[in-house]
């Protein structure tokens, strides 16, 4: 049995950054600044505090002044224009003390959010797009309503049905051939209020496809007698459908879970149903344009869909692989058992919906500082332990890698925390340097090729379990999530024999990071996202080292950036130094510049 106490002791890091004065014990650790995950609404609402409004969010080798909400006024345009930011640049050159006040290539904050906005609009279609089809199909199929029943909607007036229960109402008095003076005036209104009914009902019934979207199961029958009642109704519906039919067998996502040939016949349904309904001319004139593009596509379009199936792939020669690979059960090297959440139907809401609801646990931390001497830099491990602080000698101790722009409290990064501490183990998160309100003292801030914080994290953390565990019963497991798996990846490649890991897990990430820029559909959905938020990240807490190594030109195109592909192209790759985007990206990826397995 080892205890917490004794295992923090072995491990001997400093409860403060060992570089810089103030307080960063574990009771101190800032708090003031909401963890950037990507939530669409932090991008386009302030916060309530600013994130230069905690000491380890400031530059500490500057004296510039830009507090205020994020991210209203926008980052971006704080160092593009004197007159957002008065800031002193004492390391920039005078070509960009110079450039920092011409106003007139100041970037607006509608064209740095307008990916964002773009994103937004693309991500809403996608994630809607099958309760969309279910409406659809379901109204399509609906059996029209006898013509007879139908609303007249050429004089707006009752059906002949409805007629003999409508005299049962109460209406205005009817105007008789007695009354000779009143027929002109009684009919022009009369043909007014039918002109204004007709508009009325036309909107009405276009609009009606809208009414209680998500309702698909309640309210059903009366909502779709209301839609498809009319020839409005009816024809708006089967457009909304050939659309999105269309959309989700170019899409992807969709091809990948469904299969391109099922969701082609979705779209062949859609068009016989409109057939059936609106008759074979009208439904082929209006389906030829829509699906000529989606076939177009499908013919022309790299949906970039894995070329493997799933499984456990590894070297039969490799007796330490095959060793471990013959005690691990065939039925547990896959997730797809039947656990999972199939209700949801691809990866994009299984990787959202928890985050718009799991209730994120609060996890009570150690902070300690690895402190990187050759650079007098620090980076931050926050260290879990179980609720009695007794670790058994047969548990595992975890280095925990987070995603792109995140922390040790990301929610995913404090499930995995939470259930692992229950279960007896203790977790270690490296944050990233720079990330988390981290500070970087000199001008060496973060890239993710950087494997050394890796390393100096691990080899803290075996050092304490060899010291606390005689038996080495303690085993060490890396665990990367997204860009965390990147980097733990690279690390376990680049580190060979000399790696301090017992094991280790990737999560999403990559082994061959050079393809990142054939994947067009994470640029167009999620990428803004990320991109805004590591941009706003990295501009409000080390301004003055960017200013003063990047160009205006070179600081106006970073802040262009839509993508995860741009920003690295124009602010990583410039900024330190690599001597392209693909020698960034080959340095980032386990499998480096690795071509194929015929020419490596």
């Amino acid at each position: 049995m080892i205890t917490a106490d004794a295992f923090l002791e072995a491990l001997n890091l400093p409860t403060e950054h060992p570089y810089i004065p103030y307080d960063a014990s574990a009771s101190d650790i800032p708090d003031a600044v909401a963890p950037k995950e990507w939530s669409i609404t932090n991008y386009f609402y302030s916060w309530k505090d600013s994130p230069s409004s905690s000491p380890a969010a400031q530059d500490l080798t500057s004296s510039i002044d830009c507090s205020s909400n994020f991210p209203m006024p926008s980052w971006a345009a704080k160092f593009t224009s004197n007159n957002v930011c008065n800031s002193e640049v004492d390391a920039a050159p005078p070509a960009i003390a110079a450039g920092s006040n011409n106003t007139s290539t100041e970037v607006s904050f509608l064209e740095e959010i307008s990916p964002c906005l773009v994103a937004m609009f693309h991500m809403n279609i996608i994630l809607w797009a099958p309760i969309v089809l279910l409406i659809c199909l379901r109204r399509l199929m609906k059996k029209p309503l006898p013509r007879n029943q139908r609303i007249d909607r050429q004089d707006g007036g009752e059906s002949e049905t409805n007629k003999q229960t409508a005299s049962s109402k109460t209406f205005p008095p009817i105007i008789t051939r007695a009354d000779q003076h009143l027929p002109v005036m009684t009919h022009a209104k009369k043909n007014q209020t039918t002109h204004q009914g007709k508009k009325a009902k036309a909107i009405q019934d276009t609009l009606s496809f809208f009414v209680y979207p998500t309702n698909v199961f309640s309210k059903a029958e009366s909502q779709d007698e209301a839609a498809m009642s009319s020839p409005t109704g009816g024809y708006f519906t089967y457009i909304v459908g050939l659309f999105f039919s269309a959309l989700v067998m170019t899409d992807p996502m969709y091809v990948f879970e469904f299969s391109q040939a099922a969701l082609v016949m979705i779209h062949l349904l859609i068009i016989t149903l409109g057939m059936k309904r609106l008759g074979a001319k009208v439904a082929l004139y209006t389906a030829l344009p829509v699906s000529a593009i989606a076939f177009y596509m499908i013919a022309h379009q790299d949906l970039n869909l894995p070329t493997f199936s799933p499984g456990l792939y590894y070297d039969e020669s490799n007796s330490l692989v095959t060793t471990a690979v013959s005690k691990w059960p065939i039925d547990k090297r896959t997730y797809d058992d039947g656990r999972g959440t199939p209700w949801m139907m691809t990866g994009d809401t299984r990787t959202g919906l928890p985050f718009m609801f799991y209730k994120i646990p609060e996890i009570d931390f150690q902070r300690r500082w690895i402190p990187l001497p050759d650079e007098k830099e620090a980076v931050i491990l926050d260290v879990a332990f179980p609720s009695n602080n007794v670790i058994e000698s047969n548990k595992r101790v975890y280095l925990v890698l987070h995603g792109i722009n995140g922390d040790s409290h990301e929610g995913y990064v404090a499930d995995f925390v939470d259930r692992q501490v229950r279960q007896g183990n203790i977790v270690a998160v490296m944050v990233t340097r720079g990330l988390g309100d981290s500070p970087i003292l000199g001008d060496n801030i973060l890239h993710f090729a950087r494997t050394k914080d890796v390393e100096a994290a691990a080899r803290a953390l075996k050092t304490a379990i060899r010291e606390v565990s005689d038996d080495g019963g303690l085993l060490l497991s890396g665990v990367g999530y997204s860009m965390g798996a990147i980097t733990l990846a690279n690390y376990v490649a680049t580190s060979g024999a000399q790696c301090d890991l017992d094991a280790a897990v990737t999560i999403s990430g990559a082994l061959d990071t050079t393809q990142q820029v054939k994947f067009l559909r994470s640029a167009s959905l999620w990428q803004p996202f990320i991109t805004k938020a590591l941009r706003d990240t990295l501009l409000s807490s080390f301004g003055n080292k960017i200013r003063s190594r990047l160009s205006q030109q070179q600081l106006q195109e970073s802040i262009k950036a839509a993508t995860l592909v741009d920003f690295d192209r124009t602010f990583f790759v410039p900024y330190h130094d690599f001597e392209s985007l693909e020698d960034y990206y080959s340095r980032l990826g386990a499998m480096g510049d690795f071509v194929s397995y015929d020419n490596p």
